[in-house]
């Protein structure tokens, strides 16, 4: 799952980017008897993609395999695709936008007391609902954002000689929130090019099953934080009217 997702994501962004080229190459003409207004209009539906890094940080309060608390971060890629809508009124811009992505983020540790014991967090798949908004200047818009963020995460365990082999492994979706800033820059009428940062707090969670050696396990009090950076393409679905207007006769 976690190289498939990388593939994916990248080809979204590559294919976002190749269709960008053809409508700058292109250039855009007005139809006959309409002139372009002199400002940029931010308003319309949007879809895009995104690449960048991510960062995560895992507090394991307790693991009854070993008794001991544990603090975990890892890094990786992130990657994935965006839809949302934006409402321009003068120089505020409101608008609404999901997300889908994929990572990369899984990095094992081992016991302090049993070296031969490692666990390990998971994030493969990150979501977002989240409202925005920002201050238009022409061409740019600056931005902040808030809402719903889930991911897909699986904590899991194992044990190796001299121990007796043995393993664990919780795979569940978490929810909670998200805060976030952008700074999107048009590089075309309806193609604009950013950058964004977000943070993901998942909170506090408690999981309970059994070892395959038929040993309970359980997971006491383990937070989840998600830290991205990445650039964004987006592609805006103008109307006539958001970028021309009928010339006076």
């Amino acid at each position: 799952m976690r190289l498939r997702f990388p593939i994916f994501c990248t080809s979204i962004v590559l294919i976002a980017g190749l269709s960008a080229s053809a409508a700058l190459a292109d250039g855009y003409e007005a139809p006959a008897g309409y002139a372009v207004v002199p400002y940029v209009s931010w308003t319309g539906f949007y879809i895009g993609g995104h690449v960048g890094g991510a960062w995560s940080e895992v507090d394991w309060s307790n693991v009854t395999f070993t008794g001991e608390r544990f603090n975990n971060t890892d890094s990786g890629f992130i990657g994935g695709g965006q839809i949302g809508y934006n409402q321009q009124i003068g120089n505020l811009v409101v608008g609404v936008e999901a997300t889908l992505s994929g990572a990369d983020l899984n990095r094992d540790f081992h016991s302090i007391l049993f070296p031969s014991v490692r666990f390990s967090a998971d994030i493969n798949t990150i979501a977002t609902v989240t409202g925005r908004f920002g201050v238009a200047s022409n061409q740019w818009l600056l931005y902040g954002k808030a809402g719903w963020a889930g991911a897909q995460v699986e904590f899991s365990g194992r044990s190796s000689a001299p121990l007796p082999v043995d393993s664990f492994s919780f795979d569940n979706w978490r929810n909670g929130w998200t805060l976030g800033a952008g700074l999107e820059y048009k590089i075309a009428r309806n193609i604009s090019l950013g950058v964004e940062y977000s943070f993901i707090e998942l909170g506090s969670d408690r999981d309970n099953g059994i070892s395959t050696l038929g040993i309970p396990v359980t997971l006491r009090d383990h937070d989840l934080q998600i830290q991205s950076v990445t650039a964004r393409l987006n592609f805006q679905f103008y109307r006539d009217e958001y970028g021309a207007q009928p010339l006076l006769k």
